[in-house]
């Protein structure tokens, strides 16, 4: 029967080759019982497809193997998927149907991770909010998503309520804790759940996520995508490349209210595999959970694995990593530096990707292709169409530099509420989220910077990243980020702000000179100024707008 079954998937219109090779990669075609195929198409009837669906899957053929690790807990597939069934005949209770909005406003937790697939099976979409934010910019996310249900942490309880009545929501409010675990416990796992009230089948009967912008710049813009535009071709490309596996053991430490974090949670649970949560715990805790857990894999951010080699570099021998198979970085550009001392912690394992919420995995370079090309984010996955376009609108040739659209099938349909936005970063149908790149004459790419970013100095265009780049090359330097200043002769000069790592020291002419050693001389920092840390977005972000106006 299964073999059947494989042969149905592999002449599939909608499953294509690269798809099939990663479902094969991952084991799944191995570890499936036969019989699993008949009671999922049971359980599913009449119920909308979407990919909380998977978790039902994996609960049927291997109802007892863990799914999800959070500290001393610790839940089987089977029992991950009676909780959310539970929440979601809950949520659905509290008029959560097709299209509804869920609100989410806690650290990483289990809890988090149960909502937002309780509300994909209401078909709803979850609004994904940091909860470092201040009450005023919580309120703008509430004004503009309207959630039907905002579910939040015990400490963002009182951030949440005075941000509920600055914009006047009207929704109900459940804070994580007795009153959730009573929600769960007191609903019906089997109740009806709502049918679509169109025939055929539409994007909102996936349920999906509001995903809003980190507001480097100004207000948060929200990215609404269904998960019917989740799994697709470049997805499956990638899954394929980094070998994902049935059997992977995945680390969370990056905060589940971004994209990154949810996504690779997602890929993970695809597959079967086990998700191990981590709140917090700094560098000796990540490396202290991947020893105990066996960790096999994460998604971190560039700022954290570096910290994590270095860490793992000053106590040789403390933990046993030996269990990674992969490490990926995006989310932020990975300094080359960075990139060569995971090699050295932890081995050839480190892939970096490019993607954005809004357009999804675009990009990726695999294992010591980064220190071999220093800068690359790779090469397209399969599915995507990518052009660097100038400002006259056409493509630029190899090795230079153009703002980088992107077609594929994961587009978000654009920003919610906000069309002059949409029409800005759309162009015949390609998406743009401000990033400057160049591509090599063996298809390779490379970000230059935001758009936002780049600097104008006697009319010449240049990119902090790259003189970012080389100062973190600089022995003495942890990280550095550069700005453009006002400059009376030039219009802008370059600033760079720079992090010297413990023990060590250098001047600002010594790096200067550093800088000149392999750039143009304009592209050395006029000005210097060493700080404790930089400001950043709990996604590894610099926040460069803070730097502007120290």
């Amino acid at each position: 029967m299964l073999a059947n079954v494989v042969r149905t998937l592999r002449n599939a219109a909608h499953f294509g080759a690269v798809t099939y090779d990663a479902v094969r990669t991952a084991g799944l075609f191995d570890a499936v019982a036969p019989s699993t195929l008949a009671r999922f198409a049971l359980k599913l009837a009449g119920r909308p497809r979407n990919p909380s669906s998977i978790i039902t899957f994996h609960a049927l053929n291997s109802p007892d193997k863990e799914a999800l690790v959070q500290g001393g807990r610790r839940f089987t597939y089977r029992q991950l998927d009676e909780r959310i069934d539970r929440l979601a005949s809950a949520l659905i209770g509290l008029g959560v149907g097709p299209g509804d909005r869920v609100g989410l406003m806690m650290r990483n937790c289990h809890e988090y991770l149960e909502c937002q697939w309780a509300t994909t099976r209401a078909s709803g979409f979850t609004v994904q909010i940091g909860y470092r934010l201040k009450p005023a910019e919580v309120a703008y996310i509430l004004g503009n998503a309207e959630p039907r249900v905002l579910v939040v942490g015990p400490s963002e309880l009182e951030v949440a309520r005075e941000a509920a009545a600055l914009a006047g929501f009207a929704g109900r409010i459940v804070p994580v804790g007795p009153e959730y675990e009573a929600m769960i416990e007191d609903a019906d796992p089997d109740a009806p759940r709502p049918k679509s009230p169109r025939r055929g089948d539409r994007d909102e009967d996936h349920g999906g996520v509001v995903i809003y912008t980190s507001g480097t710049t100004g207000n948060p813009k929200g990215a609404s995508r269904t998960f019917k535009k989740s799994l697709h071709e470049p997805v499956a490309d990638f899954l394929r490349q980094i070998k994902i596996h049935h059997d992977d053991r995945h680390l969370v430490v990056s905060p589940l209210y971004h994209s990154a974090a949810p996504a690779f949670v997602l890929f993970i649970l695809m597959v079967g595999g086990t998700i191990v949560l981590l709140e917090h715990g700094g560098e000796e805790g990540a490396l202290a959970a991947i020893a105990a857990e066996k960790i096999t894999c994460s998604f971190m951010v560039p700022t954290v694995l570096g910290r994590l080699a270095a860490t793992a570099a000053a106590h040789p021998g403390r933990w046993d990593t030996s269990s990674l198979r992969w490490l990926a970085s995006g989310a932020a550009p990975l300094p080359t530096e960075t990139a060569r001392r995971v090699e050295a912690a932890f081995g050839r394992l480190l892939y970096n990707f490019y993607g954005a919420t809004e357009t999804g995995l675009v990009t990726l370079a695999l294992p010591g292709e980064h220190t071999a090309r220093p800068g690359t984010i790779g090469r397209g996955l399969s599915g995507n169409q990518i052009r660097l376009l100038g400002e006259d609108g056409r493509e630029v040739a190899p090795g230079e530099v153009g703002e980088l659209y992107v077609r594929n099938s994961m587009l978000v349909a654009g920003y919610h509420r906000d069309r002059a936005s949409t029409e800005k970063a759309m162009k015949d149908g390609f998406f743009s989220v401000g990033d400057m790149a160049r591509v090599d004459g063996d298809g390779y790419y490379y970000l230059a910077d935001r758009k936002t970013d780049m600097v104008i100095s006697g009319g010449v265009n240049i990119y902090p990243l790259e003189i970012e780049q080389r100062l973190h090359a600089h022995p003495a330097v942890q990280e550095a980020a550069v700005i453009g200043v006002p400059d009376d002769e030039w219009g802008e000069s370059l600033k760079a702000f720079v992090v010297l790592r413990p023990g060590h020291a250098v001047s600002a002419d010594e790096l200067r000179a550093f800088c000149k050693e392999t750039l143009a001389n304009y592209k050395s920092p006029k000005f210097l100024e060493f700080i404790d840390v930089l400001p950043r977005t709990p996604t590894g972000k610099v926040l460069k707008r803070e730097l502007r106006t120290r």
